[in-house]
């Protein structure tokens, strides 16, 4: 039974949406790397190292794991579809909120926060973690967002044969990740209805 599949017959059996994602996007393999496996390993073996994590906190989420983008309506696409990767580690999460807490002077000096669309992204920065979840490319300008899109910007270059870019979100708890990717779920049902 492929991605699709499962969630199609998590849907027909009545199942919890939490449920189906903790199937698909926490027990089954990632579509892409099928047969690629030592790849997967890598990538996700450098994650772990670079964010100082258990390896086991690190999954993969979005079109690379299922086949498809329920969001975009359109499956993957080597070389032209993003990886997207959850870290689930409320160290780490904890660690880049203080981090941010520091540098921003207890959120009193906003100024750091980039501009997206001529808009500073601190609204947007609160808004996820509110969610449970850190978006590192919202994160103020510092050391540390460097940080992070050089090892990221290394890592989509060294694997841009399969993927478009690689890039990552920490969550707070499975429970974030799962609620997040319940909203996909919910997003593949409305899609379906129409």
């Amino acid at each position: 039974m492929n991605h699709i599949e499962s969630i199609e017959a998590g849907l027909k059996a009545k199942k919890p949406y939490n449920e189906i994602v903790r199937k698909v996007y926490l027990a089954y393999p990632t579509k892409a790397l099928i047969g690629d496996e030592e790849r997967q390993y890598q990538i996700l073996n450098d994650i772990s190292c670079f964010a100082g994590v258990p390896i086991m906190s690190i999954q993969v989420a979005g079109s690379a794991k299922t086949g498809r983008s329920f969001h975009k309506q359109k499956d993957f696409e080597p070389g032209s579809s993003d990886l997207d990767i959850a870290i689930i580690d409320p160290g780490l999460f904890q660690r880049y909120m203080e981090k941010i807490f520091e540098i921003t002077k207890g959120y009193s000096d906003k100024s750091s926060f980039p501009l997206k669309d001529g808009k500073s992204t601190f609204e947007e920065y609160i808004a996820y973690l509110t969610k449970g979840i850190f978006r590192a490319d919202l994160m103020p300008t510092c050391e540390d967002r460097k940080a992070w899109n050089q090892f990221f910007g290394q890592l989509s270059r060294k694997h841009g044969d399969l993927f478009k870019s690689v890039n990552a979100a920490i969550y707070m708890s499975q429970l974030f990740f799962e609620s997040k990717q319940r909203s996909v779920i919910k997003n593949y049902v409305e899609t379906k209805a129409v």
